[in-house]
């Protein structure tokens, strides 16, 4: 291909590229006691919770002392690695942050996946509730409501406080301002990695021949499961760490 034609694909590509509109917080909306709601984010969050809930309670049905099916394996496989992580974080004390973290891991997870149910047409029938700002926001703030909640039990209210005016007095401004945006950061992180998974995929429907988009979108789908899976142990181990560090009772 000379170089006139190999211009002439870029440029048809910078054009199609330009002529598609990546929506940010489209969604099927109603107004419920005047408050706009994105029906379709809260049912794949409903959706996603009740399959966790479904699972745990199918998994305590079949929970046995004997040889564990698949499913008591891997329940026991991320419940067994997050105790390892809250001990060697927090202490014998951390055990209470396992629930919260072993959650907030599957349902993240779960969350993820719901989107793989297909419609046929641009978007998933359900879509990926973590792909909005949010369920992320909403899942940092009460994380982050709930650290300084534990914080203050662990030290008392003077002691805790009194942890960020440590080691000078002087940038106690900046130890409030790191602790007040962790919530912000815990949030944007997950949700930035979910969003640009699905951008991902226009980009490949985009920039590639269309008989090559097939094979192009499987090979991304793998990898992005892989990124469901770090997206969700990264959001849980924040946590545990967050609850680490507000639960300490000596500073180092």
């Amino acid at each position: 291909m000379n170089s006139v034609g190999l211009l002439l694909m870029r440029a048809g590509s910078v054009a199609r590229l330009l002529a598609v509109q990546v929506e940010v917080g489209q969604h099927i909306t109603r107004k419920v006691l005047g408050l706009t709601v994105d029906v379709d984010i809260v049912g794949s969050t409903v959706i996603a919770g009740l399959i966790v809930i479904g699972l745990g309670l199918w998994m305590r049905h079949k929970a046995t002392s004997g040889v564990p099916g698949r499913l008591q394996l891997f329940w026991e496989t991320v419940v067994s690695q997050v105790e390892e992580l809250a001990d060697s974080t927090i202490g014998p004390g951390g055990r209470k942050v396992v629930p919260l973290a072993v959650a907030l891991f599957l349902l993240i997870l779960v969350a993820n996946f719901i989107e793989i149910v297909p419609t046929g047409a641009t978007r998933s029938l359900l879509p990926a509730p973590t792909e909005d700002v949010n369920l992320p926001y909403a899942m940092a703030l009460t994380v982050f409501i709930l650290v300084q909640i534990a914080g203050v039990r662990a030290r008392g209210i003077r002691g805790y406080f009194g942890h960020f005016l440590k080691p000078y007095k002087a940038i106690a401004p900046l130890n409030l301002l790191e602790e007040l945006t962790k919530p912000i950061t815990l949030s944007l992180r997950l949700f930035g990695n979910m969003f640009a998974s699905g951008l991902m995929l226009t980009l490949i429907a985009v920039l590639m021949p269309v008989y090559v988009v097939p094979f192009g979108d499987i090979i991304w789908k793998l990898f992005e499961t892989f990124i469901w899976f770090i997206q969700a142990f990264i959001f849980a181990l924040l946590t545990v760490v967050y609850f680490g560090m507000a639960m300490e009772a000596s500073e180092h």
